[in-house]
């Protein structure tokens, strides 16, 4: 019989695994001594939570035991029960609360004043939310200030004025559109200016309308002033770079200097160009840059002219996601221990060009990733894995359209730091792959594809002390693959819909299932994911990564 190291376990967290026979209990008494001095020795386990994490959870009415869960039958409904909480236990995303106001009411001709947005979220769930506002024809557009939480898109364009990001719950984003009402505007008359705010769950207007002052303007309008000096040679340029194509190749191009010889750019991988390289370039005003995905795949780009010996400054800084890859070869590429239920017990590490994700207790999952971005949508994402522990209801897949605030993630090992923190992942898509042999002449793959908008630590509710919320499917059999060996599986992300394809690794992949709820594809963080049903001891394989443009 295996001897486990005892480690102390939080409050709350029971011991998932114990020795209830009066055979089982002698043998405890036996290596009694020996556990101890091991726990000794090793990891003594998370840090105990404040006294508030010990409170009862509000929610352990929606999930079953330990117990009633171990005494269930094989099947989805335990494995959900452990694992998920219902949507319904929580307030819905909620936008009506949002307001658009302008810093005046009333306005005289070619003056300035702006419009504020503000997107409230009451709900109890982030979303995604476009917000669009056409200026009517007497304004003119000066700037715009965007401040969310995620901003995917903040700019003008043919007249609109867009957002695009997430609301988080609880939270707001704000959205200042400066605008001049332009001269020849009629005193008295009404302007009245709407901003439409989308989301997957609601739609509708917010609107203000000021009055043009009718009073007079005086003759003399102030313009602004600017002074230019004669600019030095060589001069500035600006810079665009394109999106990467499906070869993984972009473009930049750069507004000429008049007498410029060449140009100067410069690649790097940090924003602050700490590692670049430098190339020089004739009189040209492009470049192609292709490169072959790798696990470090986001670029910064500058460029600046050049006349004789003498430089320009550097322009405007492009940034470029590119394609990735990982054959898990080098084990410096990131990849950890992102969210997890039990540290001790949810393992990710690489070994022998492999990523291997073990889980040695019953209920517990977790998330590994490198905090590497996806590339534009669509996109594809390719990976090959395998089940070593081929047990009931193990289950492994693929994470995307996951978000990320930038900081440490995980912040730290304490209870609280490990358990509840919510710097990333806190949605994402999971291509949930259960291994299923309950019928021994059919053994298969089921997928329970789940689209999770937010996780909820529930340390009373039984299972997983932390539950996944969000739309998760019925099981959908994987027909094409050989569940006991290595598997190719593809997923495009589109901005329509999500598609999985898999086969046996070597062979033609076939369209296995499609989603169409795609709210959380402008968030572009991926990882892989593993979960253990009642049965412990799972081990899952990965041969590689791959997230590539797609068309």
């Amino acid at each position: 019989m295996k001897v486990k190291q005892s480690v102390a376990r939080p409050p709350g967290r029971r011991p998932r695994r114990g020795l209830f026979l009066t055979v089982a209990l002698a043998l405890f008494i036996v290596l009694g001594a020996a556990q101890i001095g091991l726990a000794a020795q090793g990891d003594s386990g998370p840090a105990s939570p404040e006294p508030d994490g010990a409170t009862p959870s509000p929610y352990s009415q929606l999930a079953p035991t330990d117990a009633e869960l171990s005494a269930m039958p094989d099947g989805i409904d335990r494995y959900l029960s452990a694992h998920t909480l219902p949507s319904s236990a929580f307030q819905p995303a909620n936008l009506v609360n949002s307001t658009k106001t302008a810093s005046q009411d009333t306005v005289r001709p070619g003056e300035v004043f702006e419009y504020t947005i503000v997107i409230r979220n009451t709900g109890q769930f982030d979303i995604p939310v476009e917000m669009t506002d056409n200026l009517p024809a007497q304004l003119n557009h000066v700037d715009t200030d965007c401040v969310a939480f995620i901003t995917d898109l903040c700019a003008f364009s043919n007249g609109t004025v867009t957002w695009r990001g997430t609301v988080t719950e609880g939270g707001q984003a704000t959205v200042t559109i400066i605008v001049q009402l332009k001269s020849n505007a009629n005193g008295g008359a009404q302007v009245v200016n709407t901003a439409r705010i989308e989301s997957a769950e609601q739609t509708f207007n917010r609107s203000d309308t000021i009055t043009v002052d009718e009073a007079e303007s005086s003759p003399v309008q102030l313009l602004p002033i600017a002074l230019y000096g004669r600019l030095p040679d060589p001069g500035p340029v600006t810079l665009h770079v394109s999106e990467p194509n499906g070869q993984n190749a972009w473009l930049l191009s750069w507004t000429a200097s008049d007498g410029a010889h060449g140009y100067d750019i410069q690649e790097a991988h940090n924003q602050d160009f700490s590692d670049a390289t430098t190339t020089s370039v004739g009189s040209v005003s492009s470049q192609t840059i292709t490169k072959s995905p790798s696990p470090n795949n986001v670029f910064y780009y500058r460029v600046r002219s050049r006349v004789g010996d003498q430089t320009g400054p550097w322009s405007n800084v492009g940034r470029v996601v590119g394609g990735y890859r990982d054959d898990f070869d080098d084990s410096s590429t990131g990849w950890a221990m992102r969210r997890s239920t039990y540290r001790e017990e949810v393992k990710g590490f690489y070994e022998n060009g492999k990523y291997v994700m073990q889980i040695v207790d019953r209920w517990d999952w977790g998330i590994v990733s490198p905090l590497r971005p996806a590339p534009r949508v669509p996109y594809a994402i390719d990976f090959e894995m395998r089940t070593v522990s081929q047990i009931y209801a193990h289950s492994a897949g693929m994470i995307f359209g996951g978000d990320w605030n930038g900081e440490t993630c995980p912040p730290g090992t304490s209870f609280d730091e490990w358990y509840k923190h919510d710097n990333c992942f806190n949605h994402f898509y999971n291509t949930n792959t259960i291994y299923n042999d309950s019928n021994p002449n059919r053994v298969e793959f089921q997928l329970l594809f789940e689209r999770i908008d937010r996780l909820q630590w529930c340390d009373d509710c039984g299972g997983s002390p932390m539950k996944r919320v969000g739309d998760v499917g019925d099981l959908e059999r994987i027909g094409n693959v050989n569940p006991k060996d290595w598997n190719h599986f593809r997923i495009e992300v589109r901005q329509d819909s999500i598609r999985l394809y898999a086969a046996p690794a070597g062979q033609a992949l076939q369209l296995e299932y499609e989603y169409n709820d795609t709210r959380w594809i402008s968030s572009p963080y991926f990882g892989l994911f593993a979960s253990t049903d009642v049965i412990d001891n799972l081990t899952w394989r990965f041969e590689y990564v791959q997230v590539m443009p797609l068309d």
